[in-house]
């Protein structure tokens, strides 16, 4: 489990509180959303929690505070953001992901382990016909999986991603959100989004930001029956709809009534037990 207890943030440079007196508890293996607008810390919790920055307080991973075992979470911990193609040159995506495994490597000296590994996760990931291209001629949708193939080779116990849906397609999002559910039996996963759509489909557990402090945190069935908590921090409407066995959260534009939301959900389902019915009844 991850924990924060009062742990507060400052940039220094511009005396900005980034987070404050933060409290959380992360359970394990989940897939956990960190929600809120733009500017209300949800990248630096997510370094905090990876110990890439400074902060008062405590922050503490299965009951041991995370500054005491720094060289070991180099190990069981993978953070990933967006990578900026520019600084990287003419880095091919297998010398990105042979890199990415040298916390957990033995020696100085890539092992046929390590290359065995970085295939396994590269064929698993759709990056196999990749693996001697630059990330340069990359689109942005395929350098995100090379983000997320590189915070897994290691294969960490802890996996922080920030916005790891960004620049995805709607194929792409459904295939993320269903693999991350696949994996999250043995990994405990944090991101950060900005789609509703996609939190709501992927994620078992939330906790909401704004302006650097925590409004809420609590399980997805919980933050659906509270949608008032969303629109207090993004100032915009909020509902949830049932397709089936899927319970959405949907922003709203302010001309679409919420009520015509609700009976679409309603049609839906219906819509959805009737061809049930039917295919039952063909077979």
């Amino acid at each position: 489990m991850i924990s924060a207890r009062n742990v507060t943030v400052t940039y220094r440079r511009n005396n900005i509180v980034a987070l404050r007196d933060v409290n959380i508890e992360v359970p394990s293996e989940t897939v956990t959303c960190i929600l809120g607008p733009n500017a209300s810390g949800k990248t630096t919790l997510l370094k905090t929690i990876a110990q890439l920055l400074n902060y008062s307080g405590v922050v503490e991973i299965n009951g041991r505070d995370a500054k005491s075992i720094i060289r070991e979470l180099r190990r069981i911990l993978s953070y990933s953001s967006t990578i900026e193609e520019q600084d990287l040159l003419g880095v091919t995506v297998l010398d990105v992901l042979v890199y990415s495994r040298y916390p957990v490597s033995r020696g100085f000296f890539t092992s046929e382990d390590d290359i065995k590994r970085v295939y396994e996760i590269a064929e698993k990931l759709g990056l196999k016909g990749l693996l001697s291209r630059r990330l340069s001629e990359l689109s942005a949708g395929e350098l995100q999986r090379v983000v997320l193939a590189a915070a897994l080779v290691k294969d960490p116990r802890i996996l922080l991603l920030d916005e790891p849906d960004s620049h995805l397609d709607v194929y792409s999002k459904i295939w993320l959100s269903n693999f991350l559910r696949e994996i999250s039996s043995q990994v405990t996963i944090v991101l950060s989004t900005h789609d509703p759509i996609f939190a709501s489909i992927t994620c078992d557990y939330f906790i909401v930001l704004s302006r650097g402090e925590v409004v809420f945190t609590g399980s997805r069935g919980e933050l659906l029956k509270n949608t008032g908590i969303l629109e207090s921090v993004y100032n915009v409407s909020f509902t949830s709809i049932s397709l089936g066995e899927l319970h959405i959260l949907l922003p709203l534009n302010q001309s679409i009534h919420r009520d015509k939301l609700v009976k679409l959900g309603e049609q839906s389902h219906r819509d959805i037990s009737y061809n049930s019915s039917n295919t039952r009844g063909d077979h």
